[in-house]
C-alpha cells in the first residue's frame, strides 16, 4: 500500500521519500531509477515507482550516481560546427534518444579547437562522460581517440570501415544526377564546400562517378568552392553563374544553395526557368527560400537516434565495433527549384 505523498517544496526529494510514498523499499527505487530493474522488479511496480518519482519531482543525484556506477550518465556529441543548423537538429534528436535511457548529452564544438580531443579523452578517463559520438572525424583525431576507442562511436569517419554510422552518399548523388538529367540537363555545375571533410570529398567523387556513367562532361569552369560564409559564397556563386555555361547547379549544402539564389537574382538568372538548383541537408532554410529548394535530406533524427543506440549498446558491451557501419539512406526531396531544361 502506498504511503502519504511527500510535500517537498523547494528542497530535493530523496529516493527514501519516493520509496516511502510508493510503499516499496529504497533499493527497489534505486533499481528502477538506474534502469537495472528488468527481471528483478515487476513491470507494474516499475511503472508505479516511476509515476511516484515524477509526481514528487524526484531526480537522481549525479554525485550519488557516480558513486554507485562509477560513471556519470552523460554522453558527449562532438560536431564540426555548432553554428550549422543541421547539427542543432542532431543535438536535439540525440538528447531525446538519450533521455529515454536516462542519459544526457554534452555538446562539443570541434571547429578551430585543436585541444578538444585531448580534453575529451581526459573527460572519459575521468568518468565525467561515459562515451562520445564523434561526427566527421579525421585520421589525426582517430589516432588520438584510439586508447578510448571502445567508448567512441564515429559518424561519417574519414575511414568508412571505422564508422558506426555512415551515409549513403553514392545513392544520394545518383538520385541527384538522375533527377537533373531526367529533366534534360547535361551541363551541371558544382558549388563545393571549401572544407577538408571526407563527406564533401565523397559527394564530389560520387557526383563524378554518376556523370561519368552517363558520359556527361565535367568542365572545370562549371565548378567552384566556397565556405559557408554568406558573402564569400555569394561571390563564388556569382563568378560561376556569370559565365552562363550551366543549366543546373548542385550545391554541397543548402547554405551554399541560398548563396547561389542571391547570386542568380543579382545577375538576372531565374530559378528554375534558367537554372535548376539542388542542395544538400534539407534544413528549414530549404523551405523558406523561394522557390523552395530541391535538396538531399540527411534525416537528423535517424542519424542521432541510431548513433545513441549504438554507442550505449557499445558501452554496455553489446555491440562489436568491428561490424559494418549502419548506413542511413538520404532521400532526394524534389521541390520547385528544378525544372525541365528547354533548349
Amino acid at each position: 500500500m502506498a504511503k502519504s505523498v511527500v510535500n517537498a517544496g523547494s528542497r530535493s526529494v530523496t529516493s527514501f521519500e519516493v520509496a516511502d510514498a510508493a510503499g516499496v523499499s529504497q533499493s527497489t527505487v534505486s533499481l528502477v531509477m538506474s534502469g537495472k530493474a528488468e527481471g528483478r522488479v515487476s513491470n507494474a511496480t516499475q511503472l508505479h515507482v516511476q509515476e511516484t518519482a515524477r509526481r514528487l519531482g524526484y531526480a537522481p543525484n549525479a554525485s550519488a550516481q557516480i558513486l554507485r556506477t562509477g560513471v556519470l550518465k552523460v554522453i558527449a556529441l562532438a560536431v564540426p560546427n555548432v553554428q550549422q543548423p543541421f547539427f542543432g537538429h542532431v543535438l536535439l534528436a540525440a538528447e531525446l534518444a538519450a533521455r529515454e535511457r536516462d542519459y544526457s548529452v554534452l555538446l562539443v564544438d570541434t571547429s578551430d579547437d585543436a585541444g578538444w580531443v585531448d580534453r575529451l579523452v581526459g573527460m572519459i578517463r575521468s568518468r565525467l562522460v561515459a562515451g562520445c559520438i564523434v561526427y566527421a572525424s579525421d585520421d589525426t583525431v582517430e589516432r588520438k581517440l584510439r586508447p578510448i576507442r571502445d567508448k567512441i562511436l564515429l559518424v561519417e569517419s574519414e575511414n568508412p570501415d571505422q564508422s558506426g554510422i555512415d551515409l549513403d552518399i553514392p545513392g544520394a548523388m545518383r538520385a541527384v544526377v538522375d533527377h537533373l538529367t531526367g529533366l534534360g540537363h547535361t551541363r551541371i555545375g558544382y558549388l563545393a564546400a571549401d572544407y577538408p571533410k571526407a563527406t564533401f570529398r565523397r559527394r564530389y567523387e560520387a557526383f563524378r562517378t554518376e556523370m561519368s556513367a552517363k558520359r556527361l562532361p565535367i568542365a572545370s569552369s562549371w565548378q567552384t568552392k566556397a565556405t559557408f560564409e554568406l558573402e564569400a559564397a555569394t561571390r563564388a556563386a556569382t563568378s560561376l553563374l556569370e559565365r552562363r555555361e550551366i543549366t543546373a547547379l548542385f550545391c554541397d549544402d543548402d547554405l551554399l544553395a541560398a548563396a547561389a539564389y542571391r547570386a542568380a537574382r543579382a545577375i538576372g538568372i531565374r530559378i528554375p526557368e534558367d537554372l535548376s538548383v539542388v542542395g544538400f541537408n534539407d534544413i528549414e532554410l530549404a523551405r523558406i527560400i523561394h522557390p523552395e529548394l530541391t535538396t538531399v535530406a540527411i534525416p537528423a533524427d535517424d542519424v542521432a537516434s541510431a548513433s545513441v543506440e549504438l554507442l550505449l549498446g557499445q558501452l554496455d558491451g553489446g555491440r562489436d565495433r568491428k561490424r559494418k557501419p549502419t548506413i542511413i539512406s538520404l532521400p532526394l526531396h524534389v521541390r520547385a527549384s528544378t525544372a525541365r531544361h528547354v533548349t
